[in-house]
């Protein structure tokens, strides 16, 4: 449906004082989760391997042991669409309009409206990491107490929801440090930045830069701060749509990924029929997680 004189007559009369509408938006707050690659494909597909595990004792006089269980276990597929929005003003909207200065600014808005729906669909890869309807690459939720590895399974999820505090985040942070690869091996694995809803946001400033513990009677240190031990501090993101579920990032490569296929792209078109403007943006790219250990979350309480 196109915006004609009616959807706008407020502009067909002198003396407006102000046209409000555009406000300040958040900005790439998904910047602050997934690494950013280009795609020159139609799909792009990566691979997690079982590499050698633990060498074992050679017994005098025995051959050395042999590991055959090297290979691909699983694999992941980002499938990149199409995310784009258009709107169509008459020809009588741009010709009787006295505030035509107000028209180009639908090109930020659609801008705009590209940004928001990109921070929407990549944050919901979190909003949706509990929920075993939204499998990733190894069959299990985003964080998951049973991503399978060979012989076992390892979790980066709390044992129990937990509410955000520092008996949990140190939980957390201990989990992170027991992360295993494929073959069993132990994976050197640290917390590298906190991810937050708002309603977190001073309970995460007073955890990570007070020197002392909060919230408790004793003098103790605040070992979190110390230690340094979330070194990239807290990010809030304004896109979490539960208040109590918090993630933390770690070093492990390969984790949240965006693959930008198209960048965005601009369009303005006169239909020959209507006279009709329309104006168009688009971008085509796809996201999600490779390697789990590149999070570990609770769903809080």
């Amino acid at each position: 449906m196109s915006t004609n004189t009616g959807n706008i007559a407020a502009l067909l009369r002198p003396g407006l004082k102000a046209i409000v509408g555009e406000l300040p938006s958040y900005p790439e707050q998904y910047a602050e989760i997934f690494s950013y690659h280009t795609s020159d494909k139609y799909q792009e597909i990566e691979v997690e391997m079982r590499m050698p595990g633990i060498a074992d004792i050679k017994p005098e006089g025995m051959p050395t042991a042999t590991d055959s269980s090297i290979g691909q276990r699983i694999i992941t597929n980002y499938i990149h669409k199409t995310v784009g929005l258009n709107e169509i003003l008459t020809k009588e909207t741009i010709r009787d309009n006295l505030y035509n200065r107000e028209f180009p600014r639908l090109a930020v808005s659609l801008r705009t409206s590209l940004r928001t729906a990109k921070n929407v669909l990549l944050t919901n890869i979190l909003n949706n990491a509990f929920n075993a309807a939204y499998p990733i690459g190894d069959g299990q939720s985003v964080c998951s107490a049973t991503h399978p590895v060979d012989g076992g399974f390892y979790s980066n999820v709390t044992p129990a929801p937990a509410a955000f505090s520092e008996t949990t985040v140190e939980t957390m942070l201990i989990q992170i440090q027991g992360f295993v690869m494929q073959s069993g091996i132990l994976a050197q694995t640290m917390a590298k930045k906190l991810i937050i809803p708002k309603e977190l946001q001073f309970s995460a400033s007073r955890l990570l830069n007070s020197s002392f513990r909060v919230g408790v009677a004793n003098n103790d240190i605040n070992a979190m701060y110390h230690g340094d031990y979330i070194p990239e501090g807290y990010r809030v993101n304004h896109y979490l749509t539960s208040p109590t579920s918090f993630f933390i990032l770690t070093d492990s490569p390969d984790g949240f990924k965006l693959y930008q296929r198209d960048t965005v792209e601009t369009d303005t078109h006169a239909d020959y029929i209507t006279n009709n403007i329309m104006m168009k943006a688009e971008e085509r790219y796809s996201g999600g997680i490779t390697n789990p250990r590149g999070v570990i979350g609770s769903q809080g309480v």
